[in-house]
């Protein structure tokens, strides 16, 4: 029995709702299930983060920003008149580890100003609790890499969907893409992706290969270890006995147990990086089960039967 077949198996006695499910080894897709034979998009909600994290390393890589520069000083319209040292002294290299300083979150997908706030950007400088100094404290949020894309398309001048056309999208086989923008028109970094299983897929592999995909240099190594490299101690869990506790990295989720990184969206968005497998574990779904309201979690029995069938046994 192949380990989707089991996997799919699992999940029908577990009356989970899977939409697909894909293995990669060794570059190739070596097995997968799809409810749609055409494969198609869906939003993954915040497996987008994982995207402005590589696209935060493409722009270090162009010169057009620095981890260490202070993000306020982009945005003099929306924070003219803010004193708050720790808003202040954010920095890039805070925005992408998640440790803004914020105390609370801002922007859920459920959340009262994503449905009534026009202008984020103020609103994130106006209205967020900036009680910690920045570095200082690890709080997942939306707001952090909603600024972060606001910050990159600022310096280059085009949105994010163009930013990364030709530099990450075309390269790995990703077409004409569908990011949703906020009311200003920035996308919405956070999460609003659309892809099918195939796309994520293959964005994993060539996070797997070190930022290389059928032999292109889409991002440098040092980037990738960067970017997946735990900077943090969270409250998300690795299943297991025990279960660990999940690290974070640029953006990115960090496996300490089986030496992996994935990308997670809620309501079953999974995409797990082996590189010492090369191998990839890709899973589309809508799980009540998995996710929850304004960034509170419960343990999800979902993800402990995708780790227990697929990213240990892969």
């Amino acid at each position: 029995m192949t380990l989707v077949k089991k996997f799919i198996e699992d999940v029908d006695k577990n009356d989970f709702f899977i939409l697909a499910a894909q293995v990669r080894k060794d570059g190739e897709v070596a097995d997968e299930w799809t409810r749609f034979e055409a494969k198609p998009r869906f939003e993954l909600y915040s497996v987008g983060k994982t995207f402005i994290g590589a696209a935060a390393g493409l722009a270090l890589e162009e010169g057009l920003i620095t981890l260490d520069e202070r993000v306020m000083e982009s945005f003099p319209e929306a924070s003219y008149d803010i004193t708050n040292e720790n808003a202040a002294d954010i920095t890039v290299r805070d925005l992408l580890t998640m440790r803004t300083g914020l105390s609370e979150t801002m922007f859920w997908r459920d959340g009262y100003e994503r449905k009534h706030v026009r202008d984020w950007v103020r609103f994130f400088y106006t209205d967020g609790k900036f009680d910690q100094k920045p570095g200082s404290a690890f709080l997942y949020n939306n707001a952090n890499p909603y600024i972060l894309g606001c910050l990159i398309e600022k310096k280059c001048g085009q949105n994010m969907r163009e930013y990364l056309r030709y530099r990450l999208f075309e390269p790995i086989g990703i077409h004409n893409v569908e990011w949703t923008s906020c009311p200003m028109g920035h996308t919405i970094a956070a999460n609003a992706l659309q892809l099918n299983v195939d796309e994520v897929g293959r964005f994993g592999q060539m996070l797997v290969n070190g930022g290389e995909y059928k032999g292109k240099r889409i991002l440098s190594e040092e980037y990738v270890k960067a970017m997946t490299t735990s900077y943090s101690v969270t409250g998300e869990f690795i299943p297991g006995d025990p279960p660990a506790a999940a690290g974070y990295g640029y953006q990115t989720w960090i496996d300490p147990v089986n030496h992996a990184s994935y990308m997670w969206g809620i309501f079953g968005q999974y995409c797990v990086m082996l590189p010492e497998k090369n191998a990839v574990v890709s899973v589309i779904a809508l799980e009540k089960s998995d996710g929850g309201s304004n960034g509170v979690y419960a343990t999800s029995p979902l993800r402990k039967l995708i780790w227990e069938d697929l990213v240990t046994q892969v």
